[in-house]
């Protein structure tokens, strides 16, 4: 990771993450899933992102071809990442909550309308 590297982590602290650069952006989505869950995402390839501690993950059952596993703190409960199950997804979305707010600052955040998405 570069000097440019951001280290957050979720509440406990259990769970720790590093992306290697801000974001170009943070993606506010408002499918059921997002907004129960209560993230914010922002996107690097998974194998940009180090990911320490342990989390368990969710697969969606109402949709017939689930694309992402959303991870979350064992211990606090706080949504860490998620993680692609579609080889051609090559993204993985990380929880900019779990980052201090001053190295998130301008960063444009973009609503996403996920809830007219396909099932």
């Amino acid at each position: 990771m570069s000097s440019e590297a951001l280290s957050g982590a979720c509440h406990c602290g259990a769970v720790r993450l590093t992306i290697p650069r801000r974001p170009d952006f943070i993606n506010d989505c408002n499918c059921s899933l997002c907004t129960k869950r209560g993230a914010i995402w922002a996107y690097f390839r998974p194998g940009e992102v180090r990911i320490e501690g342990d989390t368990h993950s969710y697969v969606r059952a109402d949709t017939p071809t689930p694309c992402l596993a959303p991870h979350w703190c064992t211990t606090c409960g706080c949504t860490t990442h998620w993680t692609p199950l579609l080889a051609d997804l090559e993204r993985m979305g990380v929880n900019a909550g779990l980052f201090e707010l001053e190295s998130m600052a301008g960063i444009e955040i973009r609503a996403a309308d996920g809830r007219s998405w396909p099932v």
